[in-house]
């Protein structure tokens, strides 16, 4: 086991390297020539292109054709960067790890003593390299927990009691967004992740999820709740929630309630699986390993109805990209090939990791494909991934607000 010095050593060395590429980086102007795009949209085919990105946005997409003054791709797969709509990432050397994965922009569902929003901020100023952030700054629930407390230390009350009722809600609501949060999130129902928590218990009540919920839209954000339960998920979905998380235990009735108010679906299904699973034989841990088991067939099962039922899709790894973490080894490469294997086909489970992805953080309009106007966030992989979507785990070349971040195209 690493000691907490070397940790730290390792972080700092790794904040000063990404600074120092931050800085002097800059957004470039340039043809990519004989790519085959799939722009992230529904129903698109696969094509053959030159692309041009100027000021770090694409501003030409025309048929394949020979420039001189062109980056050749070979007829590699250039795809839109990936939205990770539900991460725990809260340092720069995890930012680093999801942004080198293809991971453009992220959805933060959590944030301990808020280093998630410190991380965006650094990302945000450009002292910082890494996707996007969008972060909750935290997780209210009926049990807040220390980390929340230390963050917004005028809630110290809910050390010793459950947070209960509309009204202190709405408060702990009103002093999230106060602190700069991008987006609410919510607990309706209680952790799968933990051996003394019984993700078949609800949580919040539909009458605090719905203060929570008219708090965060009178502030123009959206609420994602974590929801395992089919009571607690359906509450939420009643309160008017954006998202979804999880839903491993969703109702053929929650599913139609969804379909019907448009409510976005982020199954998490890669650390609901074995992959997830925390190592060891400790009590705790083989208990976690036995839930995995007796989860993964309802979830997968809610996932197939999902689609079955046209509601969209997302997805999000629940990934802290953390180095030696449990939760850290999640990519969204795993979570394609999960809902794949619920279904999907390659390309419908790209679009969830790209277009879907992008209209639950509401920002479709700016990324999460390949479009004129749109923000220059792309990656290349080498083989198609149609035939071979394990190719999606080793990026070429990632590409940032039109900056290249990751270059490999050269070992080609």
């Amino acid at each position: 086991m690493r000691s907490d010095n070397t940790h730290r050593l390792r972080g700092f060395a790794a904040l000063f390297l990404w600074a120092t590429l931050a800085t002097n980086a800059a957004a470039q102007d340039l043809w990519l020539s004989h790519a085959h795009l799939y722009d992230g949209l529904p129903g698109s085919a696969v094509r053959s292109v030159n692309l041009r990105i100027r000021d770090g946005r694409i501003a030409e997409i025309t048929p394949a054709a020979d420039r001189a003054d062109a980056r050749n791709l070979r007829g590699a797969f250039l795809l839109p960067g990936f939205i990770d709509t539900h991460t725990h990432i809260e340092d720069p050397a995890a930012a680093q790890r999801a942004l080198l994965s293809g991971v453009t922009t992220t959805r933060v569902l959590g944030d301990n003593y808020l280093k998630a929003m410190a991380t965006r901020d650094l990302v945000r100023s450009g002292h910082v390299r890494g996707p996007q952030m969008l972060v909750s700054g935290g997780h209210v629930r009926p049990q807040l927990g220390e980390s929340f407390i230390l963050s917004y230390p005028q809630f110290g009350q809910y050390l010793a009691k459950p947070l209960q009722g509309p009204e202190n809600v709405a408060e702990v609501i009103r002093a999230v967004i106060a602190r700069g949060a991008d987006v609410i999130k919510v607990g309706a129902s209680e952790r799968a992740g933990l051996a003394r928590t019984d993700p078949r218990r609800p949580e919040l009540s539909h009458d605090e999820l719905r203060a929570a919920v008219s708090v965060a839209t009178e502030a123009g954000l959206f609420v994602a709740a974590h929801a395992h339960d089919r009571r607690g998920a359906n509450a939420a979905v009643r309160a008017g929630v954006r998202s979804i998380e999880h839903g491993t235990y969703l109702d053929e009735d929650t599913l139609a309630l969804m379909r019907r108010q448009g409510t976005f679906f982020v199954p998490t299904l890669a650390i609901m699986s074995p992959l997830g699973d925390p190592r060891g034989d400790d009590a705790e841990a083989v208990s976690l390993q036995l839930r995995t088991q007796y989860m993964m067939r309802p979830l997968r099962d809610a996932v197939r109805k999902a689609r079955a039922l046209g509601i969209t899709v997302a997805v999000g790894t629940d990934s802290s990209y953390g180095d030696g973490d449990d939760y850290g080894r999640v990519r969204v490469g795993h979570e394609i090939l999960e809902l794949v294997d619920c279904g999907y086909t390659v390309l419908e489970a790209i679009s969830a990791a790209t277009y879907n992805a992008a209209r639950v953080l509401g920002i479709e309009g700016r990324t999460g494909a390949v479009a004129v106007g749109l923000e220059a966030d792309l990656l290349l992989v080498d083989r198609d991934p149609r035939l071979d979507p394990t190719t999606l785990f080793e990026p070429l070349l990632v590409i940032s607000d039109g900056t290249v971040v990751l270059d490999r195209e050269v070992l080609r």
